[in-house]
């Protein structure tokens, strides 16, 4: 009798992609026909407490949202990001993981995952992009999709998640030099160097737009919602007295800076920006000065064929960058 032949994986093509944030909950609901991606709908939700005395209340999605299967992500403060080089001799997935766990030198607390870059030849050592999440975090998020829909599939970093929207586009894969991608959160920020659309240097700093503000506070010795005007409507008080506030984030994204600059040789040609710090004039005025480059704020819809937003989402666009990442890797890797 012949082999029965193996059922195929089912395809997905209907998901909802939702980015816990800390200050805010994003979530899209994306369908792929053919070879396109069509926004369904896209919300906010009021953030999720997932270290509380009590248990985050249950993920209740709209009509609209709710979609058979789900892609989340999140940023935590203990995640773990990492560019790393792993020998070529290393070939099995459990090997690689393995050497990742020690690199990172963390315990068995923490869910690791980890993408082969670029695979090593002859003597040339693997790319390796490497992540860890505190499985207490996973077991959270675990808990708001626990026995009904949708079923949750993954669970991603909102930072890398955020350069599934961005790094398959033709505007990166065509750029000529290398292209810069800032990812920023309420309390970290990740730096992303592309090149030809190949991913160079990823790296995680624990400071977000949270960090920024307090620290304007401090310098100019006013309260929050002076120093949130200043983040996001008129930076002269800084600007004009060449005040630094930020002067150790600036220094960490110049080395990353120079370092892809020198070992690609060549120079950043297209800066972008995604999260809540995009829609900041004093951050995109020192990231430009910083990257010789003008900051463009990443719309993660229209590079994806998505043009029909919600008016809701209209003009923060790339706040919603997480969650479309997330939702277009889980369906792309179906």
């Amino acid at each position: 009798m012949p082999d029965k032949e193996k059922p195929k994986a089912k395809k997905i093509h209907d998901v909802v992609g939702v980015d816990f944030g800390s200050t805010s909950t994003k979530l899209v609901r994306v369908r792929k026909s053919g070879s396109s991606f069509t926004l369904v709908e896209a919300d906010v939700m009021p953030p999720f407490d997932f270290h509380g005395e009590e248990p985050p209340r249950k993920l209740s999605l709209p009509k609209k949202l709710s979609a058979p299967y789900a892609a989340a992500c999140m940023n935590g403060t203990r995640d773990q990001v990492r560019f790393m080089f792993i020998s070529s001799k290393m070939h099995d997935a459990k090997s690689i993981r393995n050497r990742v766990g020690k690199s990172l030198g963390l315990d068995r607390n923490y869910r690791i995952g980890y993408s082969v870059v670029e695979k090593g030849a002859d003597q040339t050592d693997h790319k390796v992009l490497a992540s860890a999440m505190p499985k207490e975090d996973v077991k959270a998020v675990l808990a708001l999709f626990a026995q009904h829909k949708p079923s949750l599939l993954s669970l991603e970093i909102a930072g890398l998640a955020a350069l599934n929207s961005f790094s398959h586009v033709p505007e990166i894969r065509e750029a000529e030099g290398a292209v810069c991608y800032l990812e920023t959160g309420a309390e970290s920020t990740m730096i992303s160097f592309f090149i030809g659309g190949e991913l160079r240097l990823v790296r995680k700093f624990e400071y977000g737009s949270i960090y920024i503000q307090q620290r304007i506070q401090d310098v100019l010795g006013i309260d929050e919602e002076e120093a949130l005007a200043v983040l996001f409507e008129d930076a002269t008080p800084l600007l004009e007295n060449s005040l630094d506030p930020i002067g150790s984030l600036l220094q960490e994204i110049s080395i990353s800076k120079k370092f892809v600059e020198r070992n690609e040789n060549t120079v950043i040609s297209q800066v972008y920006a995604s999260g809540g710090l995009s829609y900041s004039p004093y951050w995109n005025h020192i990231m430009g000065e910083m990257m010789g480059a003008e900051i463009q704020v990443w719309n993660p819809f229209s590079p994806n064929g998505m043009h029909n937003c919600p008016k809701g989402v209209q003009g923060v666009e790339s706040m919603f960058a997480p969650a479309i990442g997330a939702a277009i890797a889980l369906i792309s890797s179906s």
